[in-house]
Parts: structure tokens; C-alpha cells; sequence
């Protein structure tokens, strides 16, 4: 016994993972998560045909009823929730690529020790693996980045359409007249779309202010405070502030040596 508690210590040691061993890891775990990534584009894909194919249609004749509009709100809306839950696997694979690259790799560019911590957590990924994210942070997430502004154009089209065409409205009752759908009281159907207008607004706004999943680029800290209005007409300002700072860094080293 006290032979074999001897030798455990040396099978340990060769049982540790290589580089190369780690190396097919990543890129099995990279593939994963660009066969995902490919699905939400093709989702997106699908929202965009459907939209500017609705709208095309809905606005080729002035006599043409609004509801492909109401459909195509439906289809997109449905293409968010699909797209949503591909989400939620992207980010599954993208946060296994982001420990690897942060746990592994980027201490061994920098001829560090590999962070313990994060080789632990993709462990447990690997044995157990579950999705983090949830549905809300997915459908927030999907909002800001693609759906936000296809939903508001869909929106926007529809409230023109019943306004203006075959002609403009005169009065509050006439657009409810024109907004019913078969048996559906116009005021049922206005109520819908406001309400989904209120709540897909709402979420946008408020993806904003949320913390940007694992794998999501983040904008690196600055050395000072930069406005908003600065921010719109220089955009490169940022990347000028890490050049300086890089050079400033290169300087004192130089002095140094």
C-alpha cells in the first residue's frame, strides 16, 4: 500500500494535459461555437427577407390591407424567440473559448502559470454542462444587436400604413375602423401592437444597461472620461488614447534599461 501511495503522485504527473492536447480542445470548442454563430445569422437573415418582403408588398398598392404587416411582426417575433435560445448555446461554447483563452492561453503568451481557477470552472463545464444564460438576457442581448430596430421599422410601417393609406385618417375612430382584423376590434389589435411596442422598447433600453455576457467584447477601460458627444465625432479617439499610452509605456522602459 505505502508502494502505491508512492507511484500516485508520479501518475499524476504524467497524466497531466499537454499543450497539444489543449490545443484540439480549442479549436474543437472554436468550431462549436462558429456552427452557432452561423445559426443566428441565418436566423437574422430570415427576419430581414420577411420584413422587407411584407413591407414591399404591403405598401406596392395603396388598397392593400396592413395585415401581411401584423404577420410579418409575428414571424419576427417568433424568429427572436428562436434565435434567442440558439443564443443561449452560443454563449454555452463561447464561454468554454473565453476560459481557455483567459485560464490558458493568454498566462502562457505572457510565460505565466495557468490561472487554476478558470482550467477549473471549464472543467466543470465539461463534466456538467448546463446553459448559463438565461431566456430574458438572451431575448436583451438579441434586441440591442439585431431585432431592436427590425421590430421598430415593422412597428413604425404598420402605425403609417393604417394611417395614412388609402388616405389619411381624420379622426381617432377611423383609425381603430381601419386597424380590425376579421372578427378582431380594431382597438383589441391596437392595444396588442402597443403593448409589444412598450414591452420590445423597454428591453432595448434596458440591454444598455446590462452586463454583457462572458464571451461579448467589452470596451477596454480608459484613462479618462470621454463624453458622449466626443464619442460620436471621434471614434478613434479611444484607440489614439492606447497608442499614447502605449508609447508612454515603451518610453519609461527604454529610460530604464
Amino acid at each position: 500500500m505505502a508502494d502505491r501511495a508512492r507511484k500516485s503522485p508520479d501518475l499524476n504527473e504524467a497524466l497531466m494535459v499537454s499543450d497539444t492536447a489543449m490545443a484540439h480542445l480549442y479549436r474543437g470548442e472554436l468550431s462549436r461555437a462558429d456552427l452557432w454563430r452561423t445559426r443566428l445569422d441565418t436566423t437574422s437573415n430570415w427576419a430581414l427577407t420577411v420584413t422587407a418582403a411584407v413591407i414591399s408588398f404591403t405598401f406596392a398598392n395603396p388598397v392593400s390591407p396592413h395585415v401581411p404587416l401584423l404577420a410579418g411582426l409575428w414571424l419576427v417575433v417568433t424568429f427572436l424567440f428562436i434565435e434567442a435560445r440558439r443564443y443561449r448555446y452560443y454563449d454555452f461554447y463561447n464561454r468554454r473559448l473565453r476560459l481557455l483563452e483567459d485560464g490558458y492561453w493568454a498566462p502562457l503568451l505572457r510565460r505565466e502559470p495557468v490561472d487554476p481557477d478558470a482550467i477549473r470552472e471549464l472543467a466543470l463545464e465539461l463534466e456538467r454542462p448546463q446553459l448559463v444564460l438565461s431566456l430574458p438576457s438572451a431575448l436583451s442581448v438579441r434586441l440591442n444587436r439585431t431585432y431592436g430596430p427590425i421590430l421598430l421599422v415593422l412597428l413604425l410601417t404598420w402605425f403609417v400604413k393604417v394611417y395614412s393609406q388609402p388616405q389619411p385618417i381624420t379622426s381617432w375612430s377611423v383609425f381603430l375602423q381601419r386597424a380590425h382584423v376579421g372578427p378582431i376590434p380594431g382597438l383589441a389589435v391596437t392595444i396588442t401592437v402597443l403593448f409589444l411596442t412598450a414591452a420590445a422598447l423597454g428591453i432595448f433600453i434596458l440591454s444598455f444597461f446590462t452586463r454583457a455576457p462572458l464571451g461579448e467584447l467589452r470596451t477596454r477601460p480608459r484613462t479618462r472620461r470621454m463624453a458622449l458627444w466626443e464619442r460620436v465625432y471621434r471614434p478613434y479617439a479611444l484607440q489614439n488614447l492606447r497608442s499614447a499610452r502605449r508609447s508612454a509605456v515603451a518610453q519609461k522602459t527604454e529610460t530604464a534599461h
